[in-house]
């Protein structure tokens, strides 16, 4: 299957790299329905915001069991798929492998070097921004570096890091210093998906040495497998390009199921790690479905108005924390004043108050905003009130 159409599967691996590209750009931008992130975790109150459920990782067992399905998944795909994850998906691979390729276009070295030097900081900068706003909402991500100095000196320095990496180290880090390619070793088998020369055709090698030409990581391809392959795919299709205008057939790399050749899923190792994954994955997804918002805060639709623009409204807040809450009402745009200002929630308990609501101005379309703050730390929750 894997060798069935290596052109094809080719455009099918660039296309799944931008689609994966795009995705990690778009994501932290899109809001849910209760107004947070698609998926973020923020660092100010350890809440993990994911598909519209909220996960308190101030939980120790919460942070620890995601740790686990982490890391229980990297063993298992890496046993399986062998680095598929580097050549892939990886974004290391894949911003080196777009600066080598844009750059190489140019013939004078200097500007070659110019060049890359400049896509280096171009993709560091992009990178910074998007993976810092994965902690810090997108919304704020302004104000919070005006107001924290500790965040902008995180994001100076990831960006050096990152950009010191693309311009001077890219595929040497792959080699050499990337952890995943040292794990490697211990967690592959004789079974694992590797690239390098499919079996029965090595006597058809008419040795152009096009594979070791464009081998990023500088490894002989032919030989199975390569602990420091990433399958970037790129010696298969300049394998494929040269028996394409030579021989007008498919070239003799591709992806091989270990030394027998053969898709081998009843492994021992293969099926335990199999099994922890799944279990720790559907306690991890019980997990989100039974923890519901710290704070649930709820507005009575049924407003009374006490005339000269007062009105009244029942609030409902649940207190899902494991300590109490002071829930703070206020409007944002100045234009109503909420007595009381402050409630005091208990530990895991509900409280219902009627609040009065005497506003100081005329309200746009009679929809009054209500910020409730019950952490000084986190970005506070917003309503909207119909007051006609």
């Amino acid at each position: 299957m894997m060798k069935a159409n290596s052109v094809l599967r080719g455009k099918i691996y660039r296309l799944l790299q931008f689609i994966v590209v795009a995705c990690v750009f778009i994501i932290p931008f899109i809001k849910t329905s209760n107004g947070n992130s698609l998926f973020r975790f923020d660092v100010s109150t350890l809440h993990l915001y994911a598909f519209n459920q909220v996960v308190d990782f101030a939980s120790f067992f919460s942070a620890f069991i995601a740790i686990l399905l982490f890391t229980f998944l990297f063993i298992f795909t890496t046993q399986l798929l062998g680095r598929v994850w580097c050549g892939w998906l990886c974004p290391q691979s894949f911003f080196a492998i777009r600066i080598e390729s844009y750059a190489k276009k140019i013939k004078n070295k200097t500007i070659k070097h110019i060049a890359e030097i400049f896509l280096a900081a171009v993709f560091a900068l992009l990178l910074t921004l998007i993976w810092m706003m994965y902690f810090v909402s997108p919304y704020d991500f302004i104000d919070t570096l005006k107001n924290s100095h500790l965040t902008l000196i995180i994001g100076i320095v990831l960006f050096l890091f990152i950009f010191v990496d693309f311009a001077f180290v890219r595929f040497k880090w792959c080699k050499y210093i990337c952890p995943y390619s040292k794990f490697q070793v211990v967690m592959t088998d004789d079974d694992t998906l590797y690239v390098g020369m499919i079996p029965g055709k090595e006597s058809q090698c008419i040795d152009c040495k096009a594979c070791l030409r464009v081998c990023p990581t500088h490894i002989d391809p032919r030989k199975n497998p390569d602990a420091d392959c990433i399958y970037c795919e790129t010696c298969v299709t300049a394998c494929n390009k040269i028996f394409q205008k030579k021989e007008n057939t498919h070239g003799i790399l591709g992806y091989v199921w270990g030394k027998q050749d053969k898709l081998n899923l009843k492994r021992p190792n293969l099926i335990v790690t199999f099994i922890v994954s799944i279990t720790l994955f559907f306690v991890l997804i019980y997990s989100i479905l039974s923890t519901s918002d710290p704070v649930v805060i709820s507005f009575s639709n049924d407003i009374k108005s006490l005339g000269n623009g007062v009105y009244t409204c029942n609030v409902e807040i649940k207190n899902n924390l494991d300590k109490p809450v002071r829930v703070r009402f206020n409007n944002p745009d100045n234009l109503a004043e909420i007595k009381p200002e402050i409630m005091r929630v208990y530990i895991q308990s509900t409280k219902t108050e009627t609040i009065t609501i005497n506003t100081t101005g005329n309200i746009p379309d009679g929809k009054l905003v209500i910020e409730a703050h019950y952490n000084r730390h986190g970005h506070p929750l917003t309503y909207e009130i119909n007051l006609k």
